[in-house]
């Protein structure tokens, strides 16, 4: 699928399915880190100062945060209604490659499982140019791991159903993450992986599972035999959430 095929399912499938991301990452939890937007908020500084949240979804990271201004900026209407009717924002419609803010405006900026459905340097070059010197960026994307020898099984079970474990515009591993973070002129503080377990007890977790995985050219037939196949495995069995977390900081001077 080109660029504007992917822009196109991802307007479509958020519209149809906004707060999706938050719903599945919320059932996904590590024993130590809590929740995806835990550990990113754990990478934050606190305080934040003013924050600069792209391609935000639904918020689910502001009320981890301990900021002095907000700002989500989504390019999903019905994500930004969502984040209005939870409460969170201010949120707006807007395009992450022109935030259309001053320059030097945010302490920090964060970006939640986005930057591998992104114009990778355009964004980051963004981010770059509204963060103050010494401020902070701090992104999650999707991984391939860490693993588990079970986490074969249900991953098995997507393959054969789905033809994969969903699809993304982009695999991001930490050499090109890093490369592209030095590219636009900031400095790599950190790459951090972890595995968030998904339970897969009952079948509306399977269903969520599947929901919630970009499968473009996917039939709904397809979707529902994986999700049948998924709760069929044993109830103790976990669909594994693999994470890459970046924190970088623009230099000062």
């Amino acid at each position: 699928m080109d660029g504007q095929g992917w822009q196109r399912y991802l307007a479509d499938y958020h519209g149809a399915n906004a707060g999706i991301t938050e719903a599945a990452l919320e059932h996904a939890r590590h024993d130590r880190h809590g929740t995806a937007y835990d550990w990113l908020a754990a990478a934050v500084p606190r305080p934040a100062g003013d924050v600069v949240d792209l391609a935000c979804g639904s918020c689910p990271t502001q009320p981890r945060l301990d900021y002095r201004s907000y700002l989500g900026i989504d390019s999903s209407p019905a994500e930004v209604a969502a984040a209005g009717a939870a409460g969170r924002g201010p949120v707006r419609v807007g395009d992450v490659t022109d935030l259309q803010l001053p320059d030097a405006t945010a302490d920090t900026v964060i970006i939640s499982m986005a930057l591998m459905l992104l114009p990778l340097q355009e964004t980051l070059a963004e981010v770059a140019r509204v963060l103050r010197p010494g401020g902070t960026l701090a992104a999650i994307v999707p991984a391939t791991w860490p693993l588990r020898p079970p986490d074969l099984v249900p991953l098995g079970v997507l393959v054969v159903c789905l033809g994969g474990p969903g699809s993304m515009p982009h695999q991001l591993g930490s050499r090109r993450l890093g490369r592209a973070t030095a590219a636009a002129g900031l400095s790599v503080r950190s790459l951090a992986r972890e595995r968030f377990p998904f339970p897969l007890a009952t079948p509306a977790d399977a269903d969520l599972a599947v929901r919630a995985l970009y499968t473009p050219g996917r039939s709904d037939r397809q979707r529902r035999r994986a999700a049948a196949a998924l709760v069929r495995l044993p109830s103790s069995m976990q669909l594994p959430v693999p994470l890459l977390r970046l924190v970088a900081v623009r230099p000062v001077g």
